[in-house]
């Protein structure tokens, strides 16, 4: 294997730009600084990491995060849906001063381009890396006043499962290959709106994996900034590296020294629940692998999404004036239509259960639940129709696939905005073993405003993504309600970019008194109900029945 001929700077020298930053933190110690009161809800308050920098921050005691996400590159670039890093993690605050906090990280796919001396898979030949890492952190808080907040973090990382050409041979996989970090966040409060974070640290690491080089001992510089443009958003951007030692392969095969930045920003659907949202050229989120840039070269652009919950009846409910309780029309509004979503969410502590059959074997069940208000967590089995009018070329696959993924209410018109609004995304892939598992991303915004005469309008763009094929939509959909409980609905969606052939759908939905049961019936040319399944249209009218039942759970909630 390759390695660099690049001698290590010692720990002690600063470059230029860190010896910049140290005097503008010096300056910024001479202004004045105001500072608002801490909120009972940990989200509004500044971050205590943004993306994978650490900041001076720390939650205070009681807390418990839980967070899941993902970073990616273009589907374009590559077969599926891109190359992905799969994340998730948990924080709890033993108290005001101490955090302690894990992290998963999963990923499975080539890297982003050819290296070379590398072997690798496909025509490009690119070398695959397949991994499994756990790591485990302690966060303590040495310093913290108006203006500066000094912590200390320490963590110990292993990868259980680590194979690839990249560090020794992709057919001698390696296992329990042990990293970890130390790092000194600092945040500097200069205003109740901004901070600025500086976090210099050291990375702990083997120098070589099975012959192949492998990142050793580094010096980390990191700097950022968030701003909050708004009380429920939040901007930020950062920059970590290491000082003089590479930290990323190149295209070439050496070793070589590549910044790691990230921009993007938080936004607090409720005061328990915020979505992050970045674009990034780094592969880790975790302590230890901050500072590892996506290979090769480190100029491989991913799109990250986190979303961050913060559990507690301690924290206020939601940033509006609730009128409840919910009405009996209000809560069979929670349901999704035939091929279009619902803008509104279950109330905290419901699940739903659905059932569904139909011609030309389109099959499915599906689970939606909500941790907390404007939040519902969906989880869908579902067989598309396998009918020979359908585009080939736009059917994933006929076997039974899962999506799942997070729908986020941004508007409720029940509490006071004009109408209901609401963002879904689905991450869904086959499950048979029996050919290519192609994954596929959804996401749709859907807009929902309902009349006093019982009428109801609705309006759905949506995007659908795997490989090098897309899709986009705009469902609009139109429903009238009885008071007896019966719902009529018609829906449409024209298709454009790789598909053009509209789908539609109709029929009727009847809820059985306060039971919690309904039943539905349909006509529709769509070849599925969820997701990609309702933009892909088949010559040919099928039918299919609904089966629901929503059940009450909120006797055995913690949050």
């Amino acid at each position: 294997m390759l390695h660099s001929d690049s001698p290590k700077t010692p720990a002690f020298r600063l470059t230029s730009n860190s010896a910049k930053l140290a005097g503008f933190l010096c300056a910024t110690a001479l202004i004045p600084a105001t500072t608002s009161a801490q909120s009972v809800n940990p989200l509004d308050n500044g971050p205590t990491r943004i993306v994978s920098l650490e900041t001076g921050n720390l939650y205070p005691k009681g807390t418990l995060e839980l967070t899941v996400g993902a970073r990616q590159t273009s589907p374009s670039d590559r077969a599926g849906t891109g190359n992905q890093n799969y994340h998730g993690g948990g924080v709890y605050a033993f108290s005001d001063r101490f955090n302690l906090g894990f992290e998963l990280q999963n990923y499975i796919d080539p890297v982003g381009g050819p290296i070379n001396g590398f072997p690798g898979v496909g025509p490009e030949r690119i070398p695959q890396l397949e991994t499994n890492q756990l790591a485990l952190w302690g966060k303590y808080q040495l310093y913290k006043d108006d203006r500066w907040a000094i912590a200390a973090l320490g963590s110990a990382e292993v990868f259980t499962k680590m194979q690839t050409d990249l560090w020794g041979n992709f057919f001698r996989p390696q296992s329990n290959v042990a990293i970890g970090a130390l790092k000194m966040p600092i945040t500097y409060t200069v205003n109740p709106k901004l901070q600025v974070h500086f976090t210099p640290g050291i990375t702990l690491g083997p120098d070589e994996i099975d012959g192949g080089q492998f990142y050793g001992n580094m010096v980390t510089m990191g700097a950022g900034v968030s701003y909050k443009a708004h009380p429920r958003l939040s901007l930020f951007g950062t920059v970590e590296s290491s000082v003089g030692s590479p930290n990323t392969i190149a295209s070439s095969g050496e070793w070589v020294t590549k910044p790691v930045w990230s921009a993007g920003g938080r936004y607090n659907v409720t005061p328990r629940v915020a979505f992050e949202g970045y674009v990034t050229n780094g592969f880790g989120v975790s302590p230890a692998t901050s500072t590892w840039t996506f290979w090769p070269d480190g100029d491989h652009l991913m799109v990250g999404g986190r979303l961050i919950y913060t559990p507690g009846d301690k924290r206020d409910e939601s940033y509006r004036t609730l009128s409840l309780p919910t009405t009996r029309p209000q809560l069979n509004a929670q349901q999704d239509g035939f091929t279009l979503g619902s803008a509104a969410t279950l109330d905290p502590g419901l699940v739903r259960a659905d059932l569904w059959y139909g011609s030309e074997n389109n099959a499915g069940a599906s689970i939606n639940f909500s941790p907390d208000r404007d939040v519902e967590l969906q989880f869908i089995f579902e067989q598309f129709a396998d009918n020979a009018t359908a585009n080939a070329n736009l059917v994933p696959t006929t076997n039974v696939r899962y999506m799942i993924g997070p729908k986020l209410r941004l508007m409720d018109q029940n509490n006071g905005n004009p109408f209901s609004l609401a963002g879904r995304m689905l991450y869904g892939r086959q499950i048979s073993s029996a050919s290519q598992k192609v994954g596929v991303f959804y996401t749709d915004l859907t807009a929902n405003y309902r009349a006093r005469n019982g009428f109801s309008l609705t309006a759905s763009p949506k995007i659908a993504a795997w490989g090098s094929t897309e899709l986009v939509g705009l469902g609009m959909g139109i429903g009238y309600n009885f008071d007896n409980g019966l719902e009529l609905m018609a829906e449409v969606t024209p298709i454009g970019r790789d598909g053009n052939d509209t789908t539609w759908a109709a029929g009727a939905r009847y809820h059985l008194g306060n039971s919690g049961f309904s039943v539905d019936a349909q006509a529709t040319n769509a070849i599925g109900r969820h997701g990609i399944g309702g933009m892909i249209a088949q010559d040919e009218t099928r039918f299919a029945l609904t089966l629901s039942k929503t059940f009450d759970i909120s006797g055995a909630k913690f949050w």
